[in-house]
């Protein structure tokens, strides 16, 4: 009998593939890397360096800048389909581990808040204007079915930060409202023509800041005459309909989530005693509020939401998610915003109880330093835990790197970057795209391995997370190998994440 060698050397080979082939990911970590973040729609006519003295120009010149914010998220089919605003949509097939673009037949469309919902067979799909669109696919094509005719009167907001609720009986519900005071409010819709109301709408949250302080504006809700109510979601559950909604400001490191609860879609709706449900002032991720609570993988709840960035302008935002329940009380509840690797659903290892991996950033706030060893060691920027702080590297600097000095010996198993695309200016071709780029680690002295090796990449990943094989180092290196045409790589953050080694 001859043998094909081709063939041989297949079967021969195909076991040793199978054991060096990447293993799937087994955690995600916040902000999520989604690709190709899109230009800000505040930013894409903005002329670099122009003198702009409104408020939103955080920097005072006018600066393109990227951004992904009050994310609507739908789980449909075993994947994860995002919507967001400034672009859409996104989809994951592995629970979130990995996202793909997949650009829908409009564009702006996604500029503010957008909304979908499965309802009576097809995919209702709306924004902050009165149109409303429909398909029989999440992705589309999409075809306008027209204009919610509805009228307002006396305090009735604009139809701004909706959202589309099909309920279990066939009924369809929107809910709405973006102003500094006058609430969220809810209508039932014809649920086979989606643009006609069946009564008027009616005020379900009432702004309140004498007893619930945090939804009063301003960086530390300084100012209780005014507020920013708004992207109000609906959540049924047990039986019980859940109405979140936003306030403070999505500028501020105070915005926020609360919850209300009733006993139908309509209510009347009570406030819970946890509120907010999802604040948080301090850390890598502030600012954390308007988007969604979805159930996800395993039928698990979950928080998608906003994330302040906020260098360059005001609506700057990047995007999280984490995990929520409804707690023994049966109330909702968001387990924190996570800046730390979180296990992925059905990825927690046997007698694992949280969701915390455990790993942590091993080279925060140590001994840092920029290619350049310039004085006052400006690398420590990449490494403070805080998005509007950036290191880049110097002018003419052709192989641009960055060393972390560790405390203690550490088995490190993932490793994040946060990107700063200094220069963009795609009015005059200077456009996003990929960062190549490689980790090192000390495994002993002077001798650097390899852990990631991103050199030939070709995605544009604004934030890059990736595990590695766990590694021990007492040092790391992020050496910068390309960057698109006319880019300065800024790195807001670099982290690797792992354990430190417990010596006897």
């Amino acid at each position: 009998m001859k043998l094909d060698l081709p063939l041989l050397l297949t079967l021969l080979l195909a076991p040793l593939a199978e054991l060096h082939a990447a293993e799937p990911p087994a955690t995600f970590c916040n902000p999520l890397p989604l690709p190709n973040y899109p230009i800000g729609h505040h930013a894409r006519d903005a002329e670099k360096g122009k003198r702009d003295t409104r408020e939103a120009w955080i920097l005072g010149y006018q600066e393109q800048f990227r951004e992904h914010a009050d994310p609507t998220a739908i789980w449909h089919e075993g994947k994860w389909y995002l919507y967001s605003s400034g672009g859409m949509a996104w989809v994951s097939a592995d629970n979130g581990a990995t996202w793909q673009h997949h650009p829908l037949n409009f564009q702006d469309l996604g500029y503010s808040r957008p909304t979908i919902v499965l309802h009576r067979g097809r995919f209702l799909l709306g924004n902050n204007s009165a149109t409303l669109y429909a398909s029989a696919s999440p992705l589309g094509p999409f075809e306008k079915i027209g204009d919610l005719q509805l009228k307002r009167s006396g305090e009735v907001p604009p139809i701004m930060g909706k959202m589309l609720f099909s309920d279990d009986d066939g009924r369809l519900y929107l809910y709405f409202g973006v102003s500094a005071t006058a609430g969220t409010w809810g209508v039932e819709l014809d649920a086979a023509d989606p643009t006609k109301p069946l009564a008027p709408p009616v005020r379900l949250i009432a702004f309140n800041p004498k007893e619930r302080p945090w939804e009063a504006h301003g960086e530390w809700n300084q100012n209780p005459n005014k507020s920013w109510l708004e992207t109000a979601w609906m959540l049924k559950r047990n039986g019980r309909y859940y109405l979140t909604y936003s306030a403070a400001g999505t500028q501020h490191r105070t915005y926020a989530m609360g919850c209300f609860v009733g006993s139908s879609p309509l209510g009347a709706f009570q406030p819970q005693k946890r509120n907010p449900i999802l604040r948080t002032t301090e850390g890598l991720l502030t600012g954390t509020a308007c988007g969604c609570i979805v159930a996800g993988p395993e039928n698990q709840l979950w928080a998608i939401y906003t994330i302040r960035a906020g260098v360059v302008h005001s609506f700057e935002r990047r995007v999280g998610m984490d995990r929520a329940e409804i707690d023994a009380n049966g109330e909702l509840v968001v387990n924190g915003a996570t800046s730390l690797p979180q296990w992925l659903p059905g990825k927690m290892p046997p007698n694992t109880k949280s969701a915390d991996t455990g790993w942590l950033p091993i080279n925060a706030l140590v001994h840092t330093l920029g290619s350049t060893n310039a004085p006052n060691l400006p690398g420590r920027l990449a490494v403070d835990n805080e998005m509007r702080t950036w290191w880049q590297p110097a002018e003419g600097d052709t192989q641009p790197s960055l060393t972390s000095t560790f405390a203690a010996p550490a088995t490190i198993h993932a490793v994040r970057l946060i990107w700063r695309d200094i220069g963009l200016d795609t009015k005059h071709d200077v456009k996003p795209g990929p960062f190549g780029y490689r980790v090192e680690l000390e495994t002993a002295k002077d001798q650097w391995t390899t852990i990631l090796d991103r050199s030939e990449s070709n995605e544009d990943l604004l934030i890059d997370y990736r595990e590695c094989k766990p590694t021990i180092g007492t040092r790391a290196r992020l050496v910068i190998l390309g960057s698109p045409k006319g880019i300065t790589p800024g790195v807001a953050e670099f982290t690797v994440f792992g354990t430190t080694v417990v010596t006897k």
